[in-house]
């Protein structure tokens, strides 16, 4: 922080989480400045983000559920600008001092929430909202959101420590990226990127949630095993 008491950038990057390869690239450049911005005239609260974000969300739901170009094309800058602000709660929270398990949980409750309405409404217009695939992404959904959410807790309290080779190997792998701030492979927001912005603005989004069945099955896969390493390390970052 300057002198004058005013946030900087780098003051920024210190607060952000493990980034995603989306996230990197065509996310944080925009988000960190928001976040700056936010944080040095405090317009809004990290609670009011939220709520903003989950407002973009629902947007995002009504635009899908239409089905037709335009709309899949301002649904997909909605679920954008909504992942842009989700990226911006937490820093603001953490840089002004107004980090809560509260606002935590309603980042998470909110997210999830608002990513299964949607998945749901872009399943619909495509006519597969029954679909089987679609409810094994919703289940998928909460799996990989609850794992994220309860490791964190399991974690901190872990004391079962393994010297197994593969293991141990894993771990060095991932901690190679995180001294990186990065995750170490594809993670949920990578996944909802593909389905919810790059294949209904491609006009493909059938295609998008039948790619994303699989690429959503590998993340939440990698979640356990990483989340199962953790646990066994002591890391506490994950996936």
């Amino acid at each position: 922080m300057k002198s004058d008491n005013r946030f900087v950038l780098s003051d920024v990057e210190r607060t952000l989480p493990l980034k995603t390869w989306y996230a990197s690239i065509l996310v944080l450049p925009l988000a960190k400045r928001i976040s700056l911005f936010l944080s040095n005239y405090r317009i809004f609260t990290p609670t009011q983000i939220t709520i903003a974000a989950f407002c973009l969300r629902l947007l995002t739901a009504i635009m899908f559920a239409f089905g037709l170009y335009q709309y899949l094309m301002l649904g997909s800058f909605l679920y954008y600008f909504a992942y842009v602000l989700d990226c911006v709660d937490g820093s603001v929270a953490r840089l002004t001092c107004q980090t809560t398990e509260f606002g935590r949980y309603l980042d998470h409750v909110s997210d999830l929430v608002g990513d299964i309405l949607v998945l749901c409404s872009l399943a619909y217009s495509q006519e597969i909202l029954f679909n089987y695939m679609i409810l094994g992404m919703i289940f998928m959904h909460i799996s990989e959101s609850y794992i994220s959410y309860l490791a964190g807790y399991a974690i901190e309290e872990a004391k079962i420590r393994s010297d197994f080779y593969l293991i141990l190997v894993f771990n060095k792998y991932r901690h190679w990226w995180f001294k990186k701030n990065f995750k170490s492979f594809l993670s949920f927001p990578d996944y909802t990127a593909f389905v919810f912005i790059f294949m209904p603005m491609l006009n493909m989004p059938k295609k998008g949630l039948e790619i994303g069945f699989y690429i959503l099955l590998i993340v939440v896969s990698y979640t356990i095993l990483s989340t199962f390493v953790s646990l066994h390390t002591g890391e506490k970052r994950f996936p």
